[in-house]
């Protein structure tokens, strides 16, 4: 009997999409509908060990950062049987709205758009645990989105992990141009400015090799301008760190630098300090910066990280 060629042409081809996926360490894009039936990109890093992960990791990026913030680590963790799944956030700069770029009108929309990715990622893998990974103010969206998620959602997360997590701010702006900001934002809450406008002069090293206005300007989602409604938002979500971290109570990993731009190591220290879960765990990393895992003791991180999700899975 000749077989039919033309099957097993498209047969061939099916297989070398499926081959190209499978054995390559770029992640699946696609984009997903939130809340509001707003359409947002996402990036996924599957398992190649199994069609069925051990265990899924759902990133949640940074400040002014992407889904392709995650890209070495969801490299490393698809080849050990676990998947990760990152969404780009509202009001960043892979924000498909232009408009919004820069600006979120409430963080309820943040934590609304993680029940929603979550229940989405959930769909696709009903019987896998899942665990939260929050980069910088991604640990922030997790920490106080925590309470806001579906109780059926809640039950499925097996764990927390916040990396760089922005608990503390490192320092104030002078009186006088504190004054004028905080003015501002009562009259003007959409007025969008410039963030470095607002930074001081000290090290603002991200990486051992890289500086952070130097790298941002390098990436194609940099913000340069955010409007004082959103800065004033994530500033409370900052100080209100301390009241929402003791009290979710699933076992939580944190993973912090010891030459942060942001967060010193003793206020990380003292955060952990007030959590009250017995299963929690931090690792300091003292060589790096806040891009954990782009820095130096990358591949450390990504072997904690996957032994502490294979552990709780």
């Amino acid at each position: 009997m000749i077989p039919d060629l033309n099957k097993c042409f498209i047969l061939f081809v099916v297989w070398s999409f499926l081959s190209t996926i499978l054995l390559s360490d770029e992640p699946v894009r696609s984009s997903w509908k939130s809340f509001d039936s707003s359409h947002f990109p996402f990036s996924k890093w599957p398992s190649k060990e199994k069609p069925n992960p051990n265990a899924v990791l759902i990133g949640v990026h940074g400040f002014s950062g992407a889904a392709s913030d995650f890209n070495n680590l969801g490299a490393h963790l698809s080849n050990q049987g676990v998947s990760l799944y990152a969404y780009e956030l509202r009001g960043q700069g892979n924000d498909p709205e232009e408009s919004s770029v820069g600006d979120i009108a409430s963080v309820d929309h943040w934590y609304k758009d993680l029940n929603s990715f979550i229940k989405k990622v959930h769909k696709e893998t009903p019987e896998v645990p899942i665990f939260l990974y929050g980069e910088s103010l991604g640990s922030l969206i997790v920490m106080h989105g925590f309470p806001y998620l579906d109780d059926s959602i809640r039950e499925k997360i097996k764990g927390v992990i916040y990396a760089s997590p922005l608990i503390a701010l490192p320092g104030e702006l002078p009186p006088v141009k504190n004054f004028i900001v905080r003015i501002a934002m009562f009259l003007f809450p959409k007025m969008k400015i410039s963030i470095r406008s607002l930074a001081s002069n000290q090290n603002t090293k991200v990486t051992s090799d890289t500086d952070h206005w130097e790298q941002m300007a390098k990436t194609p989602h940099f913000v340069p301008k955010y409007t004082l409604r959103t800065l004033g938002s994530i500033e409370a979500l900052v100080y209100s760190s301390k009241e929402a971290g003791p009290k979710i109570s699933k076992p939580t990993l944190i993973l912090y630098p010891g030459k942060d731009v942001f967060t010193r190591p003793d206020q990380v220290d003292e955060f952990f300090g007030i959590l009250k879960f017995k299963d929690k765990t931090k690792h300091l990393f003292k060589e790096s910066h806040h891009l954990l895992a782009f820095d130096k003791e990358k591949n450390e991180l990504f072997n904690i990280v996957e032994k502490w999700v294979k552990d709780r899975s």
